[in-house]
């Protein structure tokens, strides 16, 4: 039979039989796409390329390289006149062109037409799809507003270096306070503060200054919006946070023109970058028992649109307030990463969390190569950055602060943006019940397709398992293929992110998909005759199934990410039933429309996923690379597009010959690329810190470390610096002449072996004092450590400070001075530094003592 013999026009007209069983498993109706897209009819390119989607028959048919049957009741080659004829028709041959052929022989060409389309066509779809994910979300111009936060953050950045407690970030503070002022109906008050604050297991006693201002509502519930004006030692800080600082003095002329029924707080810490101190020594000043809610705004890039990341387990009214921003973005990822403690790292937000209050954290986060280093300038940051800052300030303060109240906690749900045009949150109850009624729809939908389309419920299931087994084939190929690129070339995707999609994200897609194409070429190997190839609607049900059952674990597992199989499941659902009740070519629009969407919100995820990871990555602090483990997280996005694509993928037919032979030329090739690329250039620099070690006992040396795998001695950059400098090599560093700097005296005082030590640092001007105590039983304050290593931070006790340390038994004490303050060599390494490098220095005095 032929479809234009008998093309049944709805689901219920007599079927024929089933494409994706046994010529003995009864009739089929040929429902598919071919009605949809190219009607089968057509002598053009669609109807060679589409015909026979989910069961219709073309010319690929008859050939036994798809999903419809064989040319005719007898299948392949035996219904060569009459299958041969009417597929021919169906493919787009001339009409009778093909009957004189057998099926077999008029199925090869169609069948690569139809292969080579729909891979066309889903290319393409993808195409569009990442364009439309790095399009929609690039910024408007700067405006007035912006033009003038930049202003700010140059004048900032025009102090250097501005660490907390240092004259620079007096000078800043005083440039902030000064623009507060100026600002009508602002109260402004300079904070001088000391304490002690625990940050994960690291102690941190400060002294540190604030620049708070304050613009009274009606009531005095009020919103604190912070920025940190102090810049880390690598750097000045332009973009982290500087522009940010500029933004909120913009936000705050535009807010002081409006009248709010609630207070607004504006906080300029000086002490984010050392432990949180000045979140901390906010939470000590008068103002801060009427706040209820905070904004923070940070940095780890510099450019794009600000992105929500973070927000608090109660806060999801303010995350739902967060959808009415002009430009809403923001993804579950970045919160996710951050509790899985994926991340190590953190913000003020902590602090405030622990006080009960609720609040978001903002951060700017593409280009993140600038981040702690001394390239963060001005010049750096992202056109229409600053006016985004600014804007999103204004209008979520306005909210918060405006009559209607975001009283009342509420659980946060699960939130992403799509194309930050809409702001999609997912309550975590519902989206728990939901996924098992999606599961108990899909199970609904399969007994009907059952009965319509006369499918076996084991091959259904079949599929199913081997889409499952997708996930850890994905996984098994992230390691693979990240372990081959860190022996061909370790860190080329730092410099070359586009690497990401040349070479692991493909690949491991392809990994995802092996179980299902294994599962498709062994049935075909066992119906020679073609009554058992593989049947596009049985993988629909099949990927179905596994999106559901994945959707389901994630969901009650509280995978944030997991998002992307939730919708899948939703979509997979309309495009069944979609399928099952539309009549003739319109069953082609809900997969399309639910496979380009899925499309659209994978591709998005995936370039938020790629913007944070690779720059991050690229400087993690660890004795391997980080290639594989790289590879590993493309899994993420890997599945989800696997499952997506797989019911096209069984559509398409069989691949071309040699196919396999074409994917290791590929991977061969690919990995050629990531050999023959450097990991670094200047526009991805490597991060070298120029440590001037001058320890007891011990020769002054200028120790060159990078954070990541990758050593400055590996690279050879020791060997250039010494033969450019003259400097001579000792034992891994370059020999240095001692430098003066204005230390402390330490002096460590106990009265036995267990009882409490005391160590005491004399006035100095250091911009750090990092005191590590290894030992049994450590405590300070009656609150332990959890190891036996206790590291205490003193930042701003420059008259001196002692602290106690309790213990349980033989100590030892390390103390590190730490200086901004260089000498004359250091400062000549710095200038011998490979062009792509980016590099700082300090000079670190180590004592120790054993008590």
């Amino acid at each position: 039979m032929s479809m234009l013999k008998s093309r049944p026009g709805t689901a219920d007209e007599p079927p024929s039989e089933d494409p994706g069983t046994s010529g003995s498993d009864g009739p089929a109706p040929a429902d598919g796409l071919t009605d949809g897209l190219a009607d089968g009819r057509s002598g053009g390119p669609a109807g060679g390329r589409f015909g026979g989607w989910f069961g219709g028959r073309s010319g690929a048919s008859s050939g036994g390289s798809s999903d419809g049957p064989a040319g005719g009741p007898g299948g392949g080659p035996a219904g060569g006149a009459v299958g041969g004829a009417d597929a021919g028709a169906d493919a787009g041959l001339p009409g009778g062109a093909a009957g004189g052929r057998s099926g077999a022989a008029s199925g090869r060409p169609a069948g690569a037409r139809r292969f080579a389309g729909t891979w066309t066509v889903l290319v393409a779809l993808l195409a569009v799809s990442f364009s439309l994910a790095y399009g929609a979300t690039r910024p408007a111009p700067d405006g007035e507003a912006g033009r003038g936060a930049l202003a700010t953050a140059q004048r900032l950045e025009d102090l250097g270096t501005h660490v907390a407690a240092s004259p620079q970030l007096a000078q800043g503070l005083d440039l902030v306070s000064h623009e507060l002022k100026a600002i009508p109906g602002l109260e402004v008050e300079r904070q001088r503060a000391t304490g002690s604050y625990r940050f994960h297991d690291r102690a941190v006693d400060y002294a540190v200054e604030n620049v708070i201002a304050r613009q009274p509502g009606d009531s005095k519930d009020a919103l604190l919006v912070n920025v940190h004006v102090d810049s880390a030692m690598e750097g000045p800080g332009s973009a982290d946070d500087g522009v940010n600082v500029g933004a909120v003095l913009q936000a705050a002329r535009q807010l002081a023109g409006k009248d709010h029924h609630r207070t607004v707080v504006y906080l300029f810490n000086g002490g984010e970058e050392v432990g949180l101190t000045g979140a901390d020594a906010f939470t000590r000043h008068p103002w801060a028992k009427d706040v209820r809610w905070f904004l923070n705004l940070e940095a780890v890039g510099s450019g794009g649109l600000p992105i929500l990341f973070q927000a608090g387990e109660d806060d999801g009214r303010l995350i739902e307030l967060a959808g009415d921003t002009a430009r809403p973005y923001g993804s579950v990822l970045g919160q996710w990463l951050f509790q899985a403690g994926l991340i190590n790292s953190d913000t003020d937000g902590r602090v405030w969390r622990a006080q009960g209050w609720s609040g978001l954290d903002y951060a700017l986060f593409e280009d993140g190569y600038q981040y702690h280093t001394p390239n963060d300038r001005v010049a750096a940051i992202g056109d229409g950055s600053a006016q985004a800052v600014t804007d999103l300030t204004v209008r979520f303060a306005s909210d918060v602060t405006g009559s209607a109240a975001p009283a009342g906690r509420k659980p946060a749900p699960y939130y992403f943006d799509v194309l930050s045009r809409w702001w999609v949150t997912l309550d975590p109850l519902l989206v728990k019940t939901g996924t098992l009624a999606l599961l108990l729809a899909l199970a609904a939908l399969t007994w009907r397709a059952r009965t319509v389309w006369d499918l076996r419920p084991g091959r259904v299931a079949a599929t199913a398992g081997a889409a499952l087994l997708g996930l850890p084939a994905a996984v098994l190929t992230g390691v693979l293929v990240g372990g081959a690129q860190s022996l061909v070339g370790p860190h080329a995707w730092y410099a070359h992110p586009w690497l990401m999609y040349l070479v692991p994200l493909p690949l491991t897609v392809l990994g995802a998909l092996a179980p299902q194409l294994l599962l498709a070429r062994r049935r075909r190997r066992r119906s020679p005759d073609g009554a058992g190839r593989p049947d596009a609607r049985t993988a629909l049900l099949g990927n179905a199934w596994a999106v559901g059952v994945l959707g389901v674990l994630t969901a009650w597992l509280g995978v944030g990410p997991g998002y992307l199989l939730w919708i899948g499941s939703a979509l997979s659902v309309l495009s069944i039933g979609g399928f099952l009740v539309l009549p003739g070519r319109w069953r082609a629009v809900p997969p399309l429309v639910g496979a380009f969407v899925s499309f659209v919100l994978i591709a998005q995820f995936t370039r938020n996923l790629f913007e944070l990871a690779v720059p991050m990555m690229g400087r993690m602090p660890t004795a391997i690379p980080m290639d594989a483990a790289l590879a590993v997280a493309c899994v993420l996005v890997a599945v989800p597009l696997a499952l997506a694509l797989a019911p096209f993928a069984a559509h398409a037919g069989r691949p071309p010959r040699r196919s396999g032979l074409a994917v290791l030329a590929y991977t061969a090739c690919a990995l050629l690329v990531v050999g023959l690329v450097q990991p670094y250039d200047s526009a991805h620099p490597k991060l070298v810190s120029a440590f001037q070690e001058q320890t007891d006992g011990k020769d002054p040396r200028i120790v060159l470390e990078g954070r990541d795998y990758l050593t400055p001695e590996s690279l050879g950059v020791v060997d250039r610096v010494a033969s450019d400098t003259g400097l001579r090599v000792r034992d891994g560093g370059l020999a240095a002449r001692k430098v003066s700097v204005p230390e402390g005296k330490v002096s460590v005082d106990t009265a036995g072996a267990t009882a409490p030590v005391r160590i005491t640092i004399g006035a100095n001007r250091a911009e750090l004092i990092r005191v590590t105590v290894t030992g049994p039983g450590l405590s300070i304050g009656g609150r332990p450590f959890e190891s036996e290593e206790a590291v205490i931070d003193v930042v701003g006790r420059f008259d001196g400070h002692t602290l106690t340390v309790d213990r349980k038994g033989p100590v030892e004490i390390q103390v590190d001075q730490v200086f901004l303050k260089t000498g004359e060599d250091a400062e000549r390494a710095l200038a011998a530094l490979p062009d792509w490098t980016v590099g700082h220095a300090r000079t670190v005095v180590t004592h120790t003592y054993r008590s």
